[in-house]
């Protein structure tokens, strides 16, 4: 008798019931390979986000398998990342370094044109190469020095009359000299009505000056002064003209009493009162010190600002990594004060971060006094430049206070101040030598000065930024990154890696006995 065969087991609901199949070495392999696929993916690519996925392979096989192309793609854009030449559309500049003498180092003043190609607020997209295409040492050593409190010190000030009321000389200052070059007051001053100017004797220690505060005495003003400067009182310097403004509305008071001076150096300084002399309180030399006195300042002009999406809200962008720390606004419409707020970011991702905030001014010059000189320039008062920290943020925000009606129809264009980054490098090998800037591949290689300067070597030889040359060519911009073989064969590797283990997996599964 040939026994009948053993009736499945069947649940209690009457439907037949499938054995679970074990899983086999085969299949468990298989699953600790693609595991190991995942986890070499995470660490070459430096995260953690693969890890749930190769947990996940422990326990069921058939998705991890039909993940496996997700890592691979995942490694495949991060190389091309990672390891790119410069992005289609964004060129690496460069230009030609102008040497004006033979020397082992040069420096070289960063101008306009290197900013705006820059894409890092550090500059360190910046090289300079030799004519064999090596990059050579270089430092940036004049990088921003901590900020230094500036010290307030009471000035003299003494009264002058009104230009071709007197002649030349000590007689028409109403002022002697004494041996060591200071001032003293003449025994007649000028009349208040006959005053037209006044001299300031800035002593003999030479101090640099950052900026003069003219303390205004009358209750409302609104003119310009013409500041010079002299060391013999017989010729001047014209230095600057600046608005002055003071005025009051029941207990606020609104005053605009500073004259910037980016470090002035001189004994005595003039000051000269085209719209009428007004009466002063008190004159303040804010002085910086001699170490922190820093080049002369460069500025940019006429950059539009755009409408934001709300009232009073003005949006600008830089278009470059200047290291800015002066912006003056020109507004649309004369007769205008209303309060700003000043605000920066590096891109649209970034939180905005207030930097500023003050008075905006445009006003009509007052009407010219019988007093003033017959040559007055009308012209017009504006708010001096505000002052900010060191900032290489792209994009820009003001916020104007529209409770007075804000700056009124049209919109107000920008101005950015800023001190010029001077860059030292080592001229090795030949030249001629070149400045390539805006490689996104370049981090920063700039050595520490105390590095690059030999003791005992001589001052750097000056060398400036000549004409733009031909854009460096991707291949070669990509060579200049010294890790991007080795970035490029690693990646190869555990492409070829993934795809082998996601192989070996899927074929174990395949070889597995079905019940």
């Amino acid at each position: 008798m040939i026994p009948s065969p053993m009736p499945r087991p069947s649940h209690p609901d009457g439907a037949m019931s499938r054995t679970p199949r074990k899983a086999g070495p085969g299949r468990a392999l298989a699953a600790v390979l693609v595991a190991g696929a995942f986890a070499g993916a995470a660490m070459a690519a430096g995260t953690a986000g693969p890890a749930p996925a190769a947990a996940e392979a422990s326990s069921a096989v058939s998705p991890v398998l039909a993940a496996v192309a997700a890592p691979a793609a995942s490694a495949i854009s991060a190389a091309s990342a990672v390891g790119a030449a410069p992005a289609a559309g964004v060129p690496v500049r460069r230009y030609a370094l102008e040497q004006l003498a033979s020397a082992p180092y040069y420096q070289v003043a960063l101008d306009d044109a290197v900013y705006a190609a820059s894409h890092r607020g550090d500059l360190g997209d910046v090289r300079i190469l030799n004519s064999a295409g090596e990059p050579v040492p270089y430092t940036f050593d004049n990088a921003a020095a901590p900020a230094r409190p500036a010290s307030l010190r009471p000035l003299r000030w003494f009264p002058l009359p009104a230009a071709g009321g007197q002649g030349p000389g000590e007689d028409a200052l109403s002022v002697t000299i004494g041996p060591d070059g200071s001032l003293r007051a003449a025994a007649r001053p000028p009349s208040p009505a006959t005053r037209g100017g006044d001299v300031i004797d800035l002593g003999a220690d030479g101090a640099p000056l950052s900026a003069l505060l003219i303390h205004l005495q009358d209750s409302r003003w609104q003119g310009r002064v013409d500041v010079s400067a002299s060391a013999d009182l017989r010729d001047w310097t014209p230095v600057i003209q600046a608005s002055l403004l003071k005025t009051a509305n029941g207990d606020a008071t609104l005053a605009q009493e500073r004259v910037e001076l980016d470090g002035l150096r001189a004994r005595y300084l003039r000051l000269r009162w085209p719209d009428g002399a007004p009466t002063l309180a008190g004159i303040e030399g804010e002085s910086v010190p001699v170490d922190a006195t820093p080049p002369t300042r460069a500025w940019r002009g006429g950059i539009p600002t755009r409408a934001g999406a709300n009232a009073g809200e003005y949006l600008f962008d830089t278009g470059g990594a200047y290291p800015v720390d002066r912006i003056q606004f020109d507004l649309p419409q004369t007769n205008t004060v209303a309060r700003g707020q000043l605000y920066s970011r590096s891109d649209a991702q970034a939180p905005w971060r207030q930097v500023a905030e003050g008075q905006l001014l445009r006003l009509q010059a007052a009407a010219t006094p019988a007093t003033a000189p017959a040559t007055a320039n009308p012209g017009e008062q504006r708010n001096p430049p505000w002052a900010v920290p060191v900032d290489t943020d792209r994009q820009w925000r003001l916020l104007v206070d529209t409770r007075s009606g804000g700056l009124g129809g049209g919109l107000p264009m920008v101005s950015l101040g800023w001190r010029p980054t001077v860059l030292t490098f080592v001229a090795r090998g030949s030249g001629p030598f070149v400045l390539a800037v805006g490689n996104p591949n370049w981090g920063p290689a700039a050595v520490p000065l105390s590095d690059l300067m030999a003791a005992g070597a001589a001052a750097p030889a000056q060398a400036r930024i000549g004409r733009e040359l031909a854009p460096m060519p991707a291949a070669v911009a990509a060579s200049e990154d010294p890790g991007a073989r080795r970035r490029y064969v690693l990646w190869a590797v555990l492409l070829a890696a993934v795809a082998a283990l996601g192989l070996m997996a899927w074929r174990l599964s395949r070889a597995a006995p079905r019940p």
